[in-house]
């Protein structure tokens, strides 16, 4: 039986306006995720998706968990959704996901402010690694 993790690899990516709605969605619903703050453990609750919540870690976590949904659903489908969307934290991760779709390399490094970029293969690395 294959994989469901496995990475599927596409020619191109087509565009499919049900698909944008399904990304913007995630996008919604992984911003009303991040956006609580979080200063002590306390319980929470997101009403309108149905996800609850007490400890960081865990808020951590569910909004990877909608992360990879996107990202796995760009996998099964074959779709392009980081035009649509606009939190440039969530969209990173979906164009990622695309260029790992059309088999082209997807390293990712962050800054030293923690701003996350895709190192191509053809990029200057002078400057982005320790000596």
């Amino acid at each position: 039986m294959k994989s469901r993790s496995e990475v599927k690899v596409y020619k191109s990516l087509s565009r499919n306006s049900v698909a944008e709605e399904y990304a913007k969605t995630l996008e919604e619903m992984y911003l009303d995720v991040v956006s609580v703050p979080m200063f002590d453990d306390i319980s929470t609750l997101i009403d309108e998706w149905g996800i609850e919540w007490f400890h960081q870690e865990t808020q951590d976590e569910i909004a990877w968990t909608v992360i990879t949904c996107m990202m796995n659903f760009i996998n099964q489908t074959g779709h392009e959704l980081s035009h649509v969307l606009d939190n440039e934290q969530f969209k990173f991760y979906a164009e990622v996901q695309e260029r790992i779709c059309l088999g082209k390399e997807a390293t990712i490094f962050k800054d030293d402010m923690g701003v996350p970029s895709i190192i191509e293969k053809d990029m200057d690395f002078d400057g982005l690694l320790d000596d």
